[in-house]
C-alpha cells in the first residue's frame, strides 16, 4: 500500500527578481513501512521536497497525498492537524526545550494535540533508542548523539504515517552517525515506521531500502539497494 504519493511536485523562487526552480515535476510513490533515503547535492532540491511532503512549505504545482489525504486541500485548520499527527520532522539541530526534561520533551507534542501516550509504548520507544535511563535528565545533562535519540523518541512517539528526517546526522561525528542511522533502520523493522530521510552522505544512505538521487530539483535515479 503506497503511503505516499508525489505527483508532478513543482517549486519554483523569485530571488532578487530571477526564478530558481527548485523542483522540477518530481513524481513517486512510497510503500508503507518502506526506509528511503533522498539524495543530492546541496541546493539539488531535497530539503525542499522534504518539506513539501510535511506541509511546512507549499509547492507551486503539484500534489502530495499522505495516508490518503490531499495534502494542500485541505484547510489551514487541518492543515495543522495533519503537520501534528501524520508527519514527524527530525532536524540535525535537536531542537529540545532546554527547561523541560527528557520525558516531558518527548510527549510534548501529544500534549500540545491534547493527546496521551501509554506508558507501555513510551518505555517501548525509550528502550529501542537506549534512552531509558535517562527520561528524567535534562537536555544539558545528555550527548549530542543522545540528544537526538531524544528528537527521534519525540517523532516516533506520536505514530506518524511518515518520519521526516532532514539530515539527522549532519550534527554528529561518524561513530554517532552510524548508530543514529542504525536506530532509524531500528525503529522501520520493529516498529514498522515508515521513514524518508534526506542525507548528502552516501554512506548513509546505503543504509535505506532504496535511495531517491535528486539534481537540479529532478529525480536522476530511484535505486532498491
Amino acid at each position: 500500500m503506497n503511503i505516499l504519493t508525489v505527483e508532478e511536485l513543482t517549486k519554483e523562487y523569485n530571488a532578487f527578481g530571477a526564478q530558481t526552480m527548485a523542483l522540477d515535476h518530481v513524481s513517486f510513490t512510497v510503500e508503507a513501512g518502506q526506509f528511503v533515503a533522498i539524495t543530492g547535492t546541496s541546493g539539488s532540491g531535497k530539503s525542499t521536497l522534504l518539506h513539501l511532503i510535511g506541509g511546512v512549505d507549499v509547492p507551486t504545482s503539484g500534489k502530495v497525498t499522505v495516508d490518503g489525504e490531499d495534502v494542500y486541500s485541505l484547510s489551514q485548520k487541518k492543515l495543522a492537524a495533519f503537520r501534528r499527527r501524520k508527519v514527524a520532522i527530525i532536524y540535525q539541530f535537536f531542537n529540545l526545550l532546554p527547561m523541560l526534561n527528557v520525558r516531558s520533551n518527548i510527549l510534548l507534542p501529544l500534549e500540545l494535540d491534547g493527546r496521551h501516550c501509554e506508558e507501555k509504548r513510551l518505555k517501548e520507544i525509550l528502550g529501542l533508542l537506549g534512552i531509558a535511563d535517562k527520561d528524567l535528565h535534562y537536555p544539558n545533562q545528555l550527548s549530542g548523539g543522545q540528544q537526538q535519540r531524544v528528537a527521534i523518541a519525540r517523532a516516533l512517539v506520536t505514530s506518524p504515517a511518515l518520519l521526516l528526517a532532514d539530515e539527522p546526522t549532519g550534527n554528529l561525528d561518524s561513530a554517532n552517525s552510524s548508530e543514529i542511522v542504525r536506530l532509524l533502520r531500528e525503529s522501520n523493522q520493529s516498529l514498522g515506521q515508515t521513514i524518508i530521510m534526506v542525507t548528502h552522505d552516501k554512506d548513509v544512505a546505503r543504509q535505506a531500502d532504496r535511495i531517491i538521487e535528486i539534481s537540479d530539483g529532478k529525480i536522476v535515479k530511484d535505486d532498491t539497494v
